[in-house]
């Protein structure tokens, strides 16, 4: 008696649901075993807390040592190997005015000065302070103003427009920005994704500088999340984080 045709093929289907199935099961319980060998380290009431994804229901993003080790270590705009001392001493060309919070005035205001003057050549080029970044704030208008805190002549605490000049703003994964100022090209776009050989921009004379007086330098910011400016020496003048170094004491099977 000969098996219709409809009978075989339907033995077949069952067989190949069988097998994927069959391997499914194999990698699922390979994932499992993966699962189990990740840790995930967070805080809790100030105490230090690690658990498995198993236990854990909602989305989140798991950062690596060597992400964070890698990427939170800064270097020389100009990707010319130089420690931030030897560029402090290199391209600093007044030790007072061209560092960070000398005053910037007039008559209607008072305000600080937001970052640190590398005095270079005109079209000498930029990098990233990172070996990655995304541009969260870029403009090829010479006479691109941002919004400063000042103090206004009551005393109070108020905000005026400064003319930058065309300006790339980079976000780090620390959560910092760099800001360069008084470029004469910018070669990157908003919300391009950058990394330390990335040439983003020339430095030039856009902005205020030009009726300053000053030659061609790079003003470059550093600022936090809320977008208020701190001293770039607070921060380019440490080598970087080392996670992994610390996870050598941690004993996690312990805690």
């Amino acid at each position: 008696m000969k098996i219709k045709t409809s009978v075989i093929i339907r033995l077949l289907i069952a067989l190949v649901l069988v097998t994927i199935i069959f391997i499914d099961t194999i990698i699922i319980r390979q994932l499992n075993k993966k699962i189990e060998n990740i840790t995930i380290l967070t805080y809790d009431s100030d105490s230090l807390v690690a658990f498995t994804p198993k236990s854990n229901n909602k989305p989140m993003i798991v950062v690596t040592p060597d992400f964070i080790d890698k990427y939170t270590k800064y270097q020389s705009p100009f990707n010319d190997d130089l420690t931030f001392n030897e560029l402090m001493e290199k391209y600093i060309r007044n030790r007072w005015a061209d560092q960070y919070g000398t005053p910037r005035s007039n008559k209607e205001y008072r305000r600080i000065h937001e970052g640190i003057d590398l005095y270079v050549p005109e079209n000498t080029p930029v990098y990233p302070l990172a070996d990655y970044g995304i541009v969260t704030e870029v403009s090829d208008n010479p006479h691109y103003l941002i919004q400063v805190e000042c103090t206004n002549p009551e005393g109070e605490i108020d905000s005026v427009k400064v003319e930058y000049g065309k300006i790339v703003r980079i976000l780090y994964p620390e959560g910092i920005e760099s800001v360069y100022a008084h470029l004469s090209e910018v070669f990157v776009e908003l919300g391009q994704e950058v990394n330390r050989n990335t040439k983003v921009g020339l430095t030039g004379r856009t902005g205020n500088i030009r009726n300053s007086g000053k030659p061609s330098h790079l003003h470059m910011e550093l600022r936090y999340d809320d977008n208020k400016s701190f001293d770039p020496r607070y921060r380019l003048r440490f080598k970087g984080s080392s996670i992994k170094h610390f996870l050598e004491f941690l004993k996690i099977g312990e805690n």
